[in-house]
């Protein structure tokens, strides 16, 4: 049986839980769950005199490092059986009994017992027997939970695909059931677009990496109520927009980032992150196509981020509603290829940029130009004369702007940028 996911102890099954209370009730003994990975799963009610090892792995959700490693110094990680650990009152640990948890040979968890510290006669250690047997019914109860978790973790993979492609009586059956079945009680969500940073070939190496980073940006962000699907060429991570853990969009953007340079690995070219706007969850394929258009927006107008927010995009979601309308550059301000087919028209393009992103900052704009503010002003003088133009008239200045924005787009989209429109 393969090792079960972690779990922060918030998130652990009620069942599992029970069966940890329960055990620990009969035996006498306060109980505790980890995994393979040292994480807390499960623990029972404590009393107040357990010890600070233990305070601490609840209170942190995992063990500590330096207790880990005097335990595999003795080899308890190693055991098949049940073992008595000696106490280490240098690390304010009582003695304990630990019990590895598997099936088929494979150990995916152990089972600890605090033992108290009593005077002779007056307390009877704990049989390794018995705590043998109740580390079987926690196995019994975890691969229950297991299969349940993978049963609901597909059902959601299929949610996630029926919600974003499906046609609208699928969509409106896949959101109804997500909020009727608590993920996304708000009715309210986001969609996080993955995409690699180089474009994949329809055989390509891309798809497996963007379905491990799916699967780790879900787990990363909590499984329950966040919806993952992976594409040939993108990911989607779906999350509740109005609930606490969710309302930092900036923070999850980053998570599905990491989750997705794990997967992808050190040497590939940084992923980019699109945040959709904030749709209803029968809506939720309008937050998704917000965020792809904003990747094609940022591939069109090379926008820098890494991490690119639908509801940022301001003014150039103007720019590619025009572009997709047919407006060209020439629309706006003619003239533009006679500017540049001028001996130094790349730097009268250039310099027109700088000055009007600086919103005619004379100073500011030089300075980002490296150049002498009197060069500006004849490199100015003379595009106003080609162009025909006065840069004080703000009809003019907003036109030339437009124009040369939607001019950046279409050098891209003529350089073949396959996300470009």
């Amino acid at each position: 049986m393969a090792s079960p996911p972690a779990r922060a102890v918030t998130e652990t099954p009620m069942s599992l839980q029970q069966t940890i209370t329960r055990i620990a009730a009969e035996l006498g003994r306060p109980a505790l769950v980890e995994d393979h990975r040292r994480s807390v799963v499960a623990y029972s009610p404590h009393p107040d005199e357990i010890d600070e090892v233990r305070r601490r792995s609840i209170l942190e959700h995992r063990a500590d490092p330096a207790v880990h490693s005097w335990l595999s110094r003795l080899g308890v990680y190693a055991a098949t059986s049940a073992v008595r650990v000696p106490g280490n009152p240098e690390l304010g640990m009582l003695p304990r009994i630990c019990v590895p948890i598997g099936r088929s040979g494979i150990v995916f968890g152990h089972l600890w017992f605090i033992e108290p510290v009593e005077p002779a006669g007056r307390e009877t250690p704990l049989d390794l027997a018995r705590a043998s047997a109740s580390a079987e019914l926690v196995a019994e109860e975890w691969a229950r939970v297991r299969m349940s978790l993978e049963g609901e973790s597909a059902r959601e993979d299929e949610l996630a695909r029926e919600l974003m492609l499906g046609r609208a009586e699928v969509r409106r059956a896949a959101a109804a059931e997500l909020v009727e079945s608590g993920r996304f009680e708000s009715g309210l969500l986001r969609a996080y677009v993955l995409s690699p940073g180089a474009p994949a070939s329809s055989r390509g190496p891309a798809a497996e990496p963007l379905e491990r980073a799916a699967r780790r940006a879900r787990q990363a962000l909590g499984g329950r109520g966040v919806l993952a699907l992976a594409r040939r060429d993108h990911a989607v991570v779906v999350v509740p927009s109005a609930t606490g853990r969710f309302t930092d969009t900036d923070r999850i953007a980053g998570v599905v980032a990491e989750s997705a340079a794990e997967a992808f690995g050190a040497n590939t070219v940084a992923p980019r992150v699109a945040v959709g706007g904030e749709a209803s969850v029968v809506a939720a394929r309008e937050s998704y196509r917000e965020a792809r258009r904003a990747l094609g927006i940022a591939a069109s107008f090379r926008l820098a981020p890494r991490v690119l927010h639908w509801d940022r995009l301001g003014v150039y979601r103007g720019l590619d509603s025009a572009a997709a309308a047919g407006l060209r550059s020439g629309d706006f301000q003619p003239g533009l290829e006679r500017l540049a087919a001028e001996r130094d028209g790349d730097v009268l393009i250039d310099t027109l940029t700088s000055y009007l992103a600086a919103a005619g900052h004379v100073q500011t704009a030089a300075a980002r130009l490296g150049v002498h503010r009197t060069s500006l002003y004849n490199r100015l003088n003379r595009a106003q004369r080609i162009l025909g133009i006065d840069l004080d008239d703000g009809l003019d200045r907003l036109g030339v702007h437009i124009s040369l924005l939607l001019r950046a787009g279409e050098a891209t989209s003529d350089d073949g940028d396959p996300t470009a429109r």
